[in-house]
Parts: structure tokens; sequence; C-alpha cells
């Protein structure tokens, strides 16, 4: 379960950020707000994909 909600963080991540409109001219502060969005949406679907790949691999071993 945990794995389909960090793959559906990491597709919403994906597509917001290429929802953004990059066709107008955008300053740096505005550029990092982008991408420091886009890690606050991605990073927990890959925590979270981690997590549940320990937890499988821990269960095998016992």
């Amino acid at each position: 379960m945990k794995t389909l909600f960090g793959i559906g963080f990491i597709i919403l991540g994906i597509v917001t950020l290429f929802r953004y409109p990059y066709g107008e001219v955008v300053g740096f502060p505005e550029l990092m707000g982008v991408l420091i969005g886009f890690g606050i949406i991605i990073l927990p679907g890959i925590l979270l994909i981690r997590s549940d790949n320990k937890n499988k691999s821990n269960t095998d071993e016992k």
C-alpha cells in the first residue's frame, strides 16, 4: 500500500512540474519555489517506496 501511495505522489509531482508555464520569463526565486514544491511532493513518495521495500525485505529474512 505504501508503494502505491509513493507512486501516486511521484506521478502527481511530475504532472505538477509539467503544468508550470515555462513559456513566460521566470525569475530565479520563482524557479527555486517550483523546485522546492516539486521536492516536497516527490520526497515523501520516494521515502514511502523505500520504507515499504525495507519492510518487505525484513519480513523475508525472519
